[in-house]
């Protein structure tokens, strides 16, 4: 099986140092089932850290004076918490909604993904989340529609995008279509072209590790409240919730197991990785310049940079 066909589930399977989770599925509307169990779960969560908050908010006024300040902070710690696991659920409820309608409908168009919950919950018309390792090289993306997918396509093989920037250092990444010329001369183009006209862009952190980038694309001039005051909230529930929540804790060293809604939806960028490493050998270079080749040619070819991997890898295609 090719990375990303899917198997009798309908999910995707990513192969090479990725787990696949396969289930029989004998209920069609067990996707249902798993994100409103999903939706109680992170409620449960939730008042657990609200049990626990108020707890030391009930105690801090209690002596020893000298423990006042730690219960304070305690209270505070699971206050954020119980925040984190009530948006966690809301997206889950969102994404729960929009399988009941899909199926309601017959099935007929594309089945809703996860990352469309978060483009609701944003009130943006597109969003992508983007993995990266500490070597800044992309791991998977996981995309609300063709908008984002496009965006994040020509952003791999232009090498310069907002996910890019937030990569490399950037916390916040704010733009409207007068500025993406200036920003990103070759994917402004590209992103008039495909009717956006805002991008926001903000970090995924887990403790003090960067992983990743969410980024927001929008068909208006200015963004809503909603979207600009929420994104960091639920780029915090990505990192923190759904994707600690997905990652496997008895996975072996150098595998990533993902799984759960957002990663059945997810593109893995292993082949890409991996190319880089065949076109290093090829051209007697360093991975950097090698995946610099793959881009290039990608680019001068209009070729999708997975598509273009996977010929290096399965069918010899040679750089050099």
């Amino acid at each position: 099986m090719r990375r990303n066909e899917t198997d009798s589930t309908g999910a995707r399977c990513p192969r090479q140092g990725y787990a696949c989770r396969v289930s029989s599925l004998p209920d069609e509307h067990q996707d249902i089932a798993e994100a409103l169990r999903l939706y109680a779960l992170e409620l449960q969560r939730a008042a657990h850290a609200a049990a626990i908050a108020e707890r030391h908010e009930e105690q801090a006024e209690h002596p020893p004076a000298s423990m006042r300040p730690f219960r304070q902070r305690m209270a505070t710690l699971h206050r954020t918490i119980e925040a984190r696991h009530r948006a966690c659920a809301r997206l889950h409820r969102l994404y729960a909604l929009r399988l009941q309608k899909w199926r309601a409908t017959g099935g007929g168009t594309r089945r809703p993904v996860f990352m469309a919950a978060v483009a609701d919950q944003l009130r943006v018309r597109s969003a992508a989340v983007v993995l990266y390792d500490d070597e800044q090289r992309e791991l998977l993306t996981a995309t609300s529609d063709a908008v984002a997918q496009t965006v994040h396509e020509l952003e791999t093989v232009i090498g310069t995008g907002p996910a890019l920037d937030i990569a490399a250092g950037r916390d916040q990444v704010l733009a409207n279509d007068r500025d993406f010329a200036r920003l990103w001369p070759e994917l402004g183009a590209a992103l008039a072209d495909l009717g956006v006209r805002t991008v926001l862009a903000v970090p995924l952190r887990a403790a003090s590790r960067r992983l990743g980038a969410l980024c927001l694309y929008s068909r208006s001039a200015v963004l809503t409240d909603d979207a600009v005051t929420g994104a960091d909230r639920v780029a915090d529930v990505l990192a923190n919730t759904v994707l600690l929540a997905g990652s496997s804790t008895d996975a072996a060293p150098g595998d990533l197991s993902l799984r759960g809604a957002l990663f059945d939806d997810a593109d893995y960028l292993t082949d890409v990785n991996q190319a880089a490493g065949v076109v290093a050998v090829q051209c007697c270079c360093d991975p950097d310049t090698a995946l610099t080749l793959l881009r290039a040619r990608a680019f001068a070819e209009s070729v999708p940079l997975p598509v273009l991997s996977r010929r290096v890898l399965e069918e010899g295609y040679r750089l050099c």
